[in-house]
């Protein structure tokens, strides 16, 4: 059986173990991301929300915002990269355009950003 990735988003196990194992990591207080150069000419997302942070209706309103961000950015990302986003305990108090500034800060810091925008 061949192992063959989703186009758009990151599903498998595999393919999360391999964003953790060999993608560069970067955090701040709210979100840890992982960025992991892919062979495709697309980027993919994946996303973690861990027991953690709290019960399932703040886990997926975690996941949702991420996505929304990720959705919105998506031009500005360069292609080619997987990443990975783990949403931290502090994320469930966040806003649509704190949840925004933190990532673009995090993808700013992991250099797959374009400097196109005023974001």
């Amino acid at each position: 059986m061949t192992q063959t990735p989703h186009p758009e988003r990151l599903k498998k196990r595999w393919e999360f173990q391999r964003g953790y194992r060999k993608g560069q990591k970067y955090w701040n207080r709210e979100f840890v991301i992982y960025v992991h150069h892919n062979a495709f000419n697309s980027t993919r997302l994946g996303i973690t929300a861990s027991k953690k942070i709290g019960n399932s209706v703040r886990r997926n309103r975690t996941k949702r915002l991420i996505r929304e961000v990720f959705r919105l950015s998506k031009e500005r990302i360069r292609t080619g990269y997987d990443i990975i986003v783990v949403g931290r305990t502090p994320s469930i108090h966040l806003d649509y355009q704190r949840a925004q500034k933190a990532l673009l800060y995090l993808f700013r810091k992991a250099r797959i950003l374009e400097k196109s925008g005023n974001i």
